[in-house]
């Protein structure tokens, strides 16, 4: 692919000067059309990807080679050593020297190419007033389609906007809010109406919830066509693949606390042709951070699960052995224990399936009864391990990905295995959890 050549051709090149011209005829692409393709793929414009690649590569021989400054400047395509100290200090607030003698790792790790068939658009954007409607029922399969249903058929001819998102279960029944324009508001929605039973629309009660104001924000988008398939893939991409490794992060404002991110439904005459994806992001305030850190030996209470679901099912199967046995560590544990491999089991044909290890974290193993099945208890050994600490997310498969850049790039070998490490507090909220990516070194 053109993004590829031009990317493969940006690393090689690091050193030399890199004009755009240069890099559109390397990747095949026009000007216009290289900043709008570039963008979409990496977050970035190719200056500052250019920078920080020149950077994050100066950063690993510092720390971890004896390479003069005088030199490494020059490799890394800075014009002089006073230019190299003074965008290190910039961008970690320490000179070359401090940064050697040590702490965490700053990184960033290249782009392999990789794109969506729609890109990715990152741009100021106001979501005008709305109402909001709480629509309940027993199923989750299909229950946006209900609810635009419901929606469509209460108002025909209906061509306001219209954005979704799940909502808070009530008791058993599962919920999915509609944001429809506030104005004009329909007079069979009108927010002094509710419904209780299965399959109905409910809007929220009190004047303060009924109605949204208009609010803007900085959002990364995409659009996708109106297929559960299609939608559930687009969203990891957004959120697991692209954001990890752009210069953007998920907003962390109170505002996004209650609305993390939406979907927009673009129709007509009651038809959704398509959705826009919208998730809320702010500038990065510098590089992935990642340690270089001696463990000694770690354990874990864990359960193995294959096929459908196996990460919950893997989950589940913990949490009910503890409570059953041991409440007190159930309710106690902060620490939960998160690995995947590959399904290599006979007749486990399903592209892309995966085998779930998950667990809890123990000081010491615990004692199982003999012929337990249920759980086990599984160690990695003490060595060294390259860390990196991220933000809470479904899929660790992107943090890996840079975690294993940096290893190589680094001049390390990538060992066995990696894991994930999620820690709470306390809270299980889910902006107040953090995640840690083990990865094993080898020298």
């Amino acid at each position: 692919m053109p993004l590829e050549a031009l990317l493969h051709e940006l690393e090689q090149n690091l050193s030399e000067s890199l004009s755009v011209e240069h890099l559109a005829e390397a990747g095949l692409f026009s000007r216009s059309q290289l900043y709008r393709e570039f963008y979409s793929a990496t977050g970035h414009s190719v200056k500052e990807y250019v920078r920080k690649r020149r950077l994050s590569r100066a950063l690993a021989l510092i720390r971890h080679t004896d390479t003069p400054l005088e030199q490494v400047a020059g490799e890394c395509g800075f014009g002089s050593q006073q230019a190299l100290c003074k965008s290190v200090k910039a961008a970690v607030g320490l000179t070359p020297t401090q940064y050697k003698a040590g702490g965490g790792e700053c990184f960033f790790p290249p782009c392999d190419g990789k794109t969506w068939p729609q890109p990715v658009t990152v741009s100021p954007e106001t979501i005008p007033p709305t109402l909001r409607l709480r629509y309940y029922d027993s199923r989750l399969a299909g229950i946006e389609d209900r609810a635009l249903a419901w929606l469509f058929a209460e108002r025909p001819g209906f061509n306001g906007r219209v954005f979704g998102r799940n909502g808070k279960q009530l008791g058993s029944k599962l919920c999915y809010e509609l944001y429809i324009e506030a104005s004009p508001i329909p007079p069979s929605l009108h927010p002094n109406e509710s419904a209780d039973s299965p399959g109905t629309p409910a809007p929220a009660k009190g004047a303060d919830s009924d109605f949204q104001p208009a609010f803007s924000g900085t959002f990364a988008g995409i659009a996708c066509p109106n297929i559960e398939e299609e939608i559930n893939a687009a969203w990891d991409y957004l959120y697991n693949t692209w954001l990890k490794t752009s210069m953007f992060a998920a907003a962390t404002g109170q505002q996004w606390i209650d609305m993390p991110f939406f979907e927009e439904y673009i129709h007509m005459n009651g038809q959704v042709r398509r959705l826009q994806l919208y998730l809320p992001v702010e500038k990065k305030p510098g590089f992935h951070r990642i340690e270089l850190r001696r463990c000694g030996e770690m354990r874990f209470l864990a359960a193995r699960r294959s096929g459908p679901d196996a990460e919950k099912a893997a989950s589940r199967a913990v949490m009910d052995f503890l409570a059953a046995r041991h409440p007190r560590l159930a309710q106690s544990a902060r620490q939960f224990y998160v690995s995947a491999m590959p399904d290599t089991g006979p007749g486990l044909r399903l592209v892309g399936a995966k085998t779930y290890t998950c667990g809890i974290a123990l000081q010491a193993p615990l004692e199982l009864s003999p012929g337990c099945t249920e759980v086990e208890n599984i160690s990695w050994p003490a060595g060294e391990y390259a860390v990196l600490e991220g933000s809470c997310c479904g899929n660790t498969g992107a943090y890996e990905a840079v975690l294993d850049a940096w290893v190589r790039g680094c001049g390390l070998h990538v060992g066995a295995g990696s894991f994930a490490l999620y820690e709470t507090d306390g809270s299980y909220d889910k902006q107040d959890i953090r995640v840690k990516i083990y990865r094993e070194t080898e020298k």
